[in-house]
Parts: C-alpha cells; structure tokens; sequence
C-alpha cells in the first residue's frame, strides 16, 4: 500500500484550508495541515508568505517516510475520494507531477506580466511583491546556457516521490524563492530541469482540474 502525505499550510492567515475528503483505494493518506504551532513565526527572519514556502518545499524533510507527497495550496481543496489515486496515476514512474500555468508559457512571460502590471500600480502585486528581485531571478535563469525557458508550471499542486534528485531540485527552489523572488512558479522549472527530475505535466488546467475545487477566487 502506498503511503501518501497530503499537505498544505495556514500561516499568516492568507487562506483557511478546506480538509481533503476521505481517500479510498490502495492509498494510506495523511494530511497535514502545517500551522503557526508547527511553524511558529519568525518574524526577525521570515515573512508568512514565504515561510509557507517551508512546507510546500520541505514537507518530505518535515514528514518523512512517505512514499509520495501531495503539495495543496490551501486555496484549493481536494474535493473527490480517488483524488490521491488520481494523482499518483499521473505521476506513474515519474518523480513529480505538475500542471502547466494557464496563462502565460514561460518565465520571462510570467516575470514581465508582473513587472508591466505593478509599474502600472496594481495595488494585489504590489503589496505581495513590491521590491522582489525579479530581473536578479530572471538574470540566475540566463546564466545556464543550456537551459530553455520553454515552459511554466503553476505551483499551486504537485505529486512528488522524495528522490535524492527531488530534494535536491527543492533545496533549489527554496534558494531561489529566498535569493531572488517569492513567486516561486519563475524557478519551478528551471530547478526541475537542473536536477534532471522526470517531469509528468497534467493535461489538465488546474482552474478545471477534475480531482480538486478552488475555494479562493483565482487572480490571473
């Protein structure tokens, strides 16, 4: 029977996570909901949004021993009883899988939709990444000749086995989002590619995705 750890994260009060309903199949499920009593606050150090990054990079380091670990933002919800049996058949012999972003295709498109959007002032972008190194990210992406910026993932849920190179391309991850910039979906990509991760992308849109509900109304 394969052991499964769902997790998800409420710090800071961004959202409430919507507990995933009973699983059924030849799946043991754990949820973990990752708290302020988890995770107590570090304001000297870290901010809520990325201290929240914590558990979505690290939940094979804080739960260890599972086969596979389900990443749920907690604004979606896992809204069937087969959805970790879904996902695990999308993930097949892979080490993780992912949805495509819906919107836009790549880094540098992600990067200037944020960059025009906030020099036009939108006040969502600005107060969540107002002074982000966005061009240093985009600077650390083009350092590496051979990498492609060819796709964009939305990071909002994932399937992973915690192979060696999983957790090296999460230990990435965090640098990048700490370094550079919290919108972590800019390095999502490029930390896979790096560690040579066996990617499976979803050939779903994860706005429609049939195995999960967005609780939070989506921003484009």
């Amino acid at each position: 029977m394969t052991r499964v750890a769902i997790i998800s994260a409420n710090l800071g009060g961004f959202d409430q996570p919507v507990e995933p309903v009973p699983q059924v199949g030849q799946v043991q499920v754990d949820y973990h909901c990752v708290t302020s009593v988890e995770l107590p606050p570090r304001p000297k150090s870290l901010s809520p949004r990325l201290q929240a990054k914590i558990p979505k990079m690290f939940g094979w380091d804080l739960y260890p021993g599972y086969d596979a670990y389900l990443w749920v933002d907690a604004s979606l919800a896992v809204s069937k009883t087969d959805t970790v049996t879904w996902f695990l058949e999308q993930l097949d012999q892979h080490e993780i899988a992912v949805f495509r972003h819906p919107f836009r295709a790549t880094a540098r498109e992600e990067a200037d939709y944020v960059q025009t959007k906030m020099a036009a002032g939108n006040h969502y972008l600005l107060s969540r990444y107002e002074h982000e190194d966005v061009a240093g990210q985009m600077r650390a992406l083009a350092q590496e000749p051979s990498f492609e910026d060819t796709r964009l993932y939305a990071a909002g849920a994932f399937c992973y086995r915690p192979t060696a190179r999983l957790r090296a391309s999460m230990q990435a991850w965090w640098y990048h989002t700490s370094r550079f910039h919290v919108i972590d979906q800019l390095a999502f990509p490029f930390v896979l590619w790096q560690h040579q991760c066996a990617v499976q992308v979803i050939p779903e849109d994860i706005y429609h995705a049939s195995h999960l509900t967005w609780v939070r109304r989506r921003r484009g």
